[in-house]
C-alpha cells in the first residue's frame, strides 16, 4: 500500500510523538537506529527532529530510503520514506510505502558470535537413534528472526528445535525459543553450519535480541567513524 493512495496513516500520527527511525549509512548494509520526534508537515511529508549530535549527517546515505516505525502500544506503523532535506537536527521526509513487520525484522542482520545450544523438541521427543540430543555451538550472525549458528557435528535435522541463546551483551540473558531448521551444510571435517528460523518467540525475547543487533550495529557503526575520521 502506498501512502499516495491512502494518507490516513500519516494523519493518525500526533505531532511531537517519539519515532524510532533507521537510516542507512554510506558504504554499510546495517541500519543506524535512533528516536526522532515527528511532525506532520503536508502529507506524504513530515518532518522528523532530533536531538543535537545524534544525527549522524556526515554519514546518511541520501540516495537510499529509511525506515521509520511508530509504536502506538499495540499495532505500529512502519513505513519507508525517502530523506529530502537533511539539516543538523532534523530530516524532511516523504514517507512512500507501508512495509510488514516480518520485512522490518529482515532489514537487520549483524554478525555476532555467541554461545547457542540446540535441543531436540522435547526431552521425550527423540531423534532417529531414539534418544534425545542436545548440541552446543556458537553463532555467526542474528536477526530478529533468526540465526545461523556454527556446530562441530552437524544437528539432526528434526523439523522444530529448542534454542538458547545467550546474547553477547554486558549482563548477558538467554533466550529460549522454538525453531525452524532452515538449512545446515558441513563447512569442514568438524564443522556444520546451521541457518535456524525463529518459529514461536515472544515479542519480549524479539525486542531483547534485536534490541542487541542494534547495539552491535552502534559499535560498528562508531568504530568505523572514529576509523574514517
Amino acid at each position: 500500500m502506498r501512502f499516495m493512495d491512502n494518507l490516513s496513516p500519516l494523519r493518525d500520527i500526533p505531532d511531537l510523538k517519539p519515532v524510532r527511525i533507521y537510516l542507512p549509512i554510506k558504504n554499510n548494509n546495517q541500519r543506524y537506529r535512533t528516536q526522532a520526534v515527528y511532525k506532520l508537515v503536508s502529507p506524504p511529508r513530515f518532518e522528523l527532529r532530533f536531538q543535537p549530535g545524534i544525527l549522524p549527517l556526515e554519514n546518511l546515505d541520501l540516495g537510499k530510503n529509511c525506515l521509520v516505525n511508530v509504536d502506538f502500544g499495540g499495532p505500529n506503523i512502519s513505513m519507508e520514506a525517502s530523506i529530502a532535506l537533511a539539516t543538523p537536527q532534523a530530516l524532511e521526509m516523504k514517507a512512500e510505502e507501508l512495509i510488514s513487520h516480518a520485512q522490518m525484522r529482515e532489514f537487520f542482520r549483524v554478525d555476532a558470535v555467541t554461545e547457542v545450544i540446540s535441543k531436540s523438541f522435547q526431552p521425550e521427543f527423540f531423534d532417529s537413534q531414539g534418544r534425545a540430543w542436545s548440541i552446543r555451538g556458537k553463532t555467526i550472525d542474528i536477526s530478529g528472526n533468526g540465526i545461523l549458528a556454527s556446530f562441530s557435528e552437524n544437528p539432526p535435522e528434526d523439523d522444530l528445535v529448542r534454542l538458547e541463546i545467550s546474547l553477547p551483551e554486558r549482563n548477558s540473558q538467554i533466550i529460549k525459543l522454538l525453531a525452524r531448521t532452515v538449512r545446515s551444510h558441513q563447512i569442514d571435517e568438524n564443522q556444520w553450519e546451521t541457518a535456524y528460523h525463529f518459529q514461536d518467540i515472544s515479542s519480549e525475547d524479539r525486542d531483547r535480541i534485536m534490541g542487541c543487533c542494534f547495539e552491535i550495529q552502534r559499535r560498528l557503526l562508531r568504530l568505523k567513524v572514529d576509523v574514517t575520521n
